[in-house]
């Protein structure tokens, strides 16, 4: 206030009587006082004021007291029973002797008698201006304080509780592909989403192609992320978490809006990307529970940075000593829940095939020198009943769409690498069969990770940090992935196939079961202001089922696994939490046909 008090001084050059910015009637000063924020703070400083000029100036008080004791009357500070103990009060004038003689005075005019609710005073005492202001101060602050108002900063309590946060990403990105690549790979997660792929047909020529991955023709894209969250601090050891941001339905690692993918500033689609609830007992202990971020300290070759964890997870950790600290991560996800009614339009319903990740990390971290930290991580990470399970005999319709009872396990949401197989045993139904088949991953998952890092802090704020990974598909069984199929197909897997295929294609299986990455990475930790920097490289292996392809890293070889090749990339910040970004990513397969592609991904970042 007593800032506003000097600008306004300042720019008019005078003096300010904050008695004269009162209303002229005190009703209509009441009225204002419950009007807004801005009258209320006005009236409690110029209250006090009048009351200070009031006591500095007894001999002009008396108009100015009456107007005041009637607005006490009227506000409900006073009653007139309160109003008539005061009169009494101040009927002798404070400071002067009963016996005094009255100073002459001029003969002057009767005054009229007072109107109905009236109050008149000659002379109000220094110790009751006083005693007024101090209850006209009580009064306001009390009110202040509870609508919130005493202060310029003052908030309602439940917004110290909740943090606003979020992001934006433009991207440009452009693909650009080998000219030696095979153009024929089947995009099998299309085939999944829709209707089967009838193989006989397609082989014999009666039916089109089935869908194909582009592999040769180079793409240029303009886009775009955005996320917007909300996190309340409940109580002292509960947090609630809901972020929403753009993507894909259909896919768990898409996060990104192509700009003018659905026509010219078509909308675009906006999903829950985190909803949780964090529980902390204990300075040791976490536990969540919803859709989370990845509790696990892993990288991208095994699942993607900005993945969302659906189901629950806790963590403990321990110190050891002043210089090592110890913890345990543990979780359960559910991965895939069967249609509640399947199959929809078959009166005879099929028994669920639920898939879930079971997954435990043991890890310590330990600061080696002053200067320099080391990690270690070893994890398991088992993926229960996400393989395809071959079905019953089931009977071929023709020109109709029926459902077999593992239908439920083919794979959903694949990106590209994993080996696929065929699931429906068909049984031929007439002169001309079909084979209208669905695909399911051949292999098992339970995949053991670890993970070592070690930063180097000497030449602070950059930072030296050196970065691996290993992974290896324990359940990986090759045998059995050539062996397995439906009895009405031939055996084996219909992808990763060694020799180069012709249309649906057989061949050697080549498939792999381990991944590896190497990073150093020099800079800043995190980019926050300007002129922050941070530059890396690395190289990745994935074999084709080192793990889940759906759930790995969405860039490096446009998403998935059976891959191998390296990354470029470098950050700075342009302002404060705004930067540029700037990343090169070129790979190839690992194994089946040749299939190459680079990556640049030119991106601006800002978050809030």
């Amino acid at each position: 206030m007593k800032d506003r008090m000097f600008f306004f001084e300042k720019k008019n050059q005078k003096t300010f009587n904050p008695c004269r910015t009162l209303p002229a009637s005190p009703r209509q000063h009441s009225q204002k006082f419950f009007a807004s924020f801005f009258q209320k703070r006005r009236l409690f400083s110029a209250s006090a004021m009048c009351l200070g000029l009031l006591a500095a100036h007894p001999a002009h008080a008396d108009e100015q007291t009456v107007k005041l004791i009637e607005l006490l009357i009227k506000k409900g500070i006073l009653t007139q029973g309160q109003a008539g103990e005061l009169l009494k009060e101040t009927a002798t004038p404070h400071g002067r002797r009963a016996h005094a003689p009255a100073p002459p005075v001029e003969a002057e005019a009767a005054p009229e008698p007072p109107k109905k609710g009236e109050i008149r005073v000659t002379y109000v005492p220094q110790f009751v201006r006083k005693q007024i202001a101090d209850q006209v101060r009580a009064q306001v602050m009390t009110e202040a304080q509870s609508e919130g108002w005493a202060a310029p900063d003052a908030l309602p309590e439940w917004t110290k509780r909740v943090r606003v946060y979020g992001d934006i990403r433009a991207r440009y990105e452009a693909d650009l592909f080998d000219k030696g690549n095979y153009n024929q790979f089947i995009n099998f997660a299309s085939v999944n989403a829709g209707s089967p792929f009838d193989i006989a047909s397609y082989q014999s020529g009666n039916v089109a192609s089935p869908p194909f991955l582009d592999t040769t023709q180079d793409r240029n894209r303009f886009r775009l992320r955005a996320r917007f969250g909300v996190e309340a601090q409940l109580a002292d050891t509960v947090a609630a978490n809901i972020r929403i941001g753009t993507g894909d339905p259909n896919g768990p690692v898409a996060t990104n809006a192509t700009l003018g993918e659905n026509g010219a500033f078509s909308q675009y689609s906006i999903f829950l990307d985190r909803a949780y609830i964090a529980f902390q007992p204990d300075v040791n202990v976490l536990i969540q529970a919803g859709r989370t971020p990845n509790p696990f300290d892993t990288t991208d070759i095994l699942f993607y940075k900005e993945l969302a964890f659906d189901g629950a997870s806790a963590r403990y950790q321990h110190g050891i000593g002043s210089a090592a600290n110890a913890y345990i991560t543990a979780g359960a996800f559910p991965l895939f829940n069967t249609d509640f009614a399947f199959s929809t339009d078959d009166p005879n319903k099929f028994a669920s095939t639920d898939a879930y990740l079971f997954a435990g990390q043991i890890g310590a971290t330990w600061q080696v020198r002053a200067d320099q930290a080391a990690a270690l991580n070893v994890a398991f990470f088992d993926f229960t009943g996400v393989q395809g399970a071959v079905s019953s005999a089931c009977t071929e319709q023709q020109g109709a769409a029926y459902y077999c009872n593992t239908d439920d396990t083919r794979y959903m949401n694949g990106q590209f690498g994993n080996t696929l197989y065929e699931i429906r045993n068909i049984v031929p139904n007439g002169a001309n069969p079909i084979n209208p088949q669905y695909f399911g991953l051949a292999s098992r998952f339970a995949v053991l990770e670890v993970h070592p890092k070690y930063t180097i802090s000497t030449y602070a704020p950059v930072d030296i940090e050196l970065e691996g990974d290993f992974i290896d598909n324990l359940a990986f069984d090759r045998a059995a992935i050539i062996d397995h199929g439906a009895p009405s197909s031939p055996p084996g897997p219909v992808n990763n196939l060694g020799s180069t295929p012709k249309g649906y294609g057989t061949g050697p299986y080549s498939g792999g079961n381990t991944g590896y990455m190497a990073k150093i990475t020099v800079g800043y930790p995190v980019i926050k202001h300007l002129w922050d920097w941070q530059a890396y490289a690395a190289y990745k292996y994935i074999a084709s089922d080192a793990t889940i392809d759906a759930l790995d890293d969405a860039e490096f070889h446009l998403g998935g696994t059976n891959a191998r090749g390296y990354v470029l990339g470098a950050a700075l910040g342009v302002a404060d939490r705004t930067s540029v970004s700037l990343r090169w990513l070129s790979s190839e397969v690992v194994s089946g046909p040749p299939d190459g592609n680079d990556v640049l991904l030119l991106d601006l970042n800002a978050s809030f």
